[in-house]
């Protein structure tokens, strides 16, 4: 097994990256910046529950962070990659990246 191939595994085997919704989180937030509760619900169509759970283990992780802000429309929860978040979701792209070049 290539070393590449070895530690994409590794990074897919952390709590953070074992699951597809919060990879999916994860682009999300690297390509789009910051984005609110709603919109993540709306883009990822998981229930409430199951959003705010995979952003706790993000969260506990240190790869994101999850703060209340006022706004004129009132109350939002808004999520935000954190430099770690953003170090790991770089990783996770070049290591693909990577071995789709050795094919």
């Amino acid at each position: 097994m290539s070393e590449k191939l070895k530690e994409l595994m590794e990074l897919l085997s952390t709590p953070s990256f074992s699951s597809s919704a919060r990879v999916g989180i994860l682009l999300s937030l690297y390509y789009l910046g910051r984005v609110t509760f709603v919109d993540l619900l709306k883009a990822t169509d998981l229930p409430k529950s199951s959003l705010f759970a995979h952003l706790q283990v993000l969260e506990d992780e240190g790869l994101i962070l999850v703060k209340k802000s006022i706004t004129l429309q009132g109350p939002r929860t808004i999520v935000v990659l954190t430099d770690k978040g953003k170090t790991a979701v770089l990783r996770y792209i070049s290591l693909v990246r990577e071995l789709e070049e050795l094919k």
